[in-house]
This record gives C-alpha cells, structure tokens and sequence, in this order.
C-alpha cells in the first residue's frame, strides 16, 4: 500500500520502488512529461487516486546514507514558489524523488503549446508568474539556508499549480548529480544547462555563479515577454540562424527593442508594462556577469511593474544582508 500523501506532507518520507514502478505503470513512456540534462519526470497515481510527480535522476552514485542526508536537506527548502518534496527512494542504482503533482503542467508547455489553436496567455497572467518565479529563485539565492544555486533554469523547471501560481521545480538537483567532465564538451552538449539558456561566461569558466542564474532567468523572461523560444525565433528572418538573446541583441541595435513584444499583448493598454519588463530581461542577460541585477533585484523590479495588480501581499523576500552588491554571493551552494 502506497503512502497517503497526508502521512509525509511534513516530513520527507522513503518510499519502496515497487511502489512507484506501480504509481508510474513501470515507469512507461507515456507517463513521462518532461526530461532533462537531471533525469526524466514521469506523473505517478497512488492507489487512492492522488496524482504525484515522480523524477527519475540519472547519473546519481551517492551512497544510500549520502542521498537520504540530502533528502532531509532538500525536505526542509519550503516556500510558496518551489514544488514541494514529500518523499524519495534509493533502490541500488535507482534515485527517485516524489513530489506535488501541478495541475498545469509547465510554464515551457503554457507559452509554447502543440496546439497552435491555443490562446496565447494574457499578459496579466504572464507577470503574475514571472514575479513568483522571481521571488522563488531570490529567495533560494539570498533566504534559504543553505543558500542553493539552481543552475538549470529554464520555462521547462517553472510548474504551475491549478491557480497558475509558479512553482520551482529541480532546485538543489547539482548536489545530487556526479561531479561533471569540466572539458569543453559538457559546455557544447548542455551540461550545465539547455540550450539557448547557459550564460556565455561558462564557455570560459564552468563555474555556475548567481549571475549565471540570473541570466538563464532573463531568458525565461524573454520568453514571456515576447512569446518565442530560446533557440528558434519564429519572428526573424530565415537567414537568422541565432538565439533568443542574440535576436533581442540584434534588435536593441537596430533601435527596434518594441518589435520583440508579443503582437498578442501590444495594444491592450499594457505598453509601458511591457517594455519595461523586457528592459529587466535585456538587463539580466548582459554579457558581462557583473553588470547583470542580482536575482533579489530582479523581483523587486517586477514586482513594482506589477503593483497595480496586488499579486504579492504576503511571504516577500527580505533584503539579504550583504548589500555591497546583493548579488555576490559567490559562497551558495553548488556542491559539498
């Protein structure tokens, strides 16, 4: 019998793979709703009907002790915008990690359906989710202790609940994955991210920073503000051949910023709105790490773009303490 989610709502709970071959009908392909450089996420139902969401980690050789140590770590990192953890398993080679299920699947699926019929999301919509996500990874970098850098940033790791609310998902994933090769490759193949969201600096270094967040963040923006996809811009001409950021870079040049926007969302009475977020995402994606906000100042500024539509009242991000250059934070943590 598998756990009622009740039981381990509080506290991290181990459970037996049996179980969750059966949640997943043994992990089949049709259960799987997303994959990534971390593992793949498949939906699981309980026996009582519950929906969960289970990831499977590839590359994950932490012992048994080393793993459950991290579970109760990750167990205790609760706020309103990450997904909740509520249980885990560690089976011989098999790493698992249970989760809530989100009713609406992610922000990548929202913003980019299959189904070109969809309506294109409001913009209303859109900013209420950009500043939770925003207040999610602030408070991951400068609020919880320990401090986590997430590192894989992109619209695919934003869930959203059944009232749209973002939700974080895959936050602390880096501590549980092997130490990567740091030769070039793993840059090229998308180890440190997917593609179109990896800040330029970790072609040299192949040190995740904050700022490297920052700019992955800036991308998801992008994405928001002007509805295309990190790597193929339907709105540039066919002999480009760049990404997101180089489009967006191209334009800036040209002095046709306003052309970026969403056709969907230009003339709702939202102009001003609209330009002044896609000034905070152009800010997040510099190329220079230094010149980028730090993640706390990104909320904040999406946030006073969107006061007139009161989505934050409670559970706000409180001023880190090092506010030399809020965003040196350099000391989160990335691995033991």
């Amino acid at each position: 019998m598998l756990f009622q989610v009740s039981m381990f709502e509080k506290v991290v709970s181990r459970m037996r793979l049996n179980d969750l071959m059966k949640a997943t009908n043994s992990f089949h392909k049709n259960n799987i709703i997303g994959s990534g450089r971390t593992g793949t996420m498949y939906i699981g139902v309980l026996e009582d009907g519950t929906s969960l969401l289970i990831k499977r980690l590839q590359n994950s050789q932490h012992s048994d002790k080393e793993f459950s140590s991290e579970m109760a770590t990750l167990g205790n990192v609760k706020h309103r915008n990450l997904v909740p953890l509520l249980g885990f398993c560690v089976a011989k080679t098999e790493r698992l990690l249970v989760y809530r299920y989100m009713a609406n699947g992610t922000l990548n699926d929202n913003l980019h359906p299959v189904d070109d019929a969809k309506q294109a999301m409001e913009w209303s919509l859109r900013l209420k989710i950009s500043i939770g996500a925003a207040r999610g990874f602030a408070w991951l970098h400068h609020n919880c202790n320990p401090r986590i850098l997430h590192r894989n940033i992109s619209s695919k790791c934003i869930l959203l609940d059944a009232d749209f609310e973002p939700k974080i998902s895959d936050f602390g994933l880096a501590r549980l994955m092997n130490p990567v090769d740091t030769h070039l490759s793993t840059f090229v193949n998308g180890e440190f991210g997917d593609l179109g969201y990896v800040a330029p600096e970790y072609a040299r270094t192949l040190v995740a920073t904050p700022k490297g967040d920052v700019y992955s963040f800036g991308v998801v923006l992008l994405e928001l503000v002007t509805g295309e996809r990190p790597t193929h811009i339907t709105k540039a001409p066919e002999t480009f051949k760049g990404s997101l950021v180089e489009w967006i870079s191209q334009l800036s040049d040209d002095g046709k910023l306003h052309d970026a926007i969403d056709t969907s969302l230009v003339g709702n009475g939202v102009d001003n709105e609209l330009f002044q977020f896609l000034k905070v995402a152009c800010n997040c994606v510099l190329p220079t790490p230094k010149e980028r906000p730090a993640m706390f100042e990104v909320y904040q500024l999406l946030r006073a773009i969107g006061e007139r539509y009161n989505f934050t009242t409670e559970d706000e991000i409180s001023m880190p303490t090092d506010t030399s250059d809020v965003g040196c934070l350099e000391e989160l943590i990335v691995a033991r």
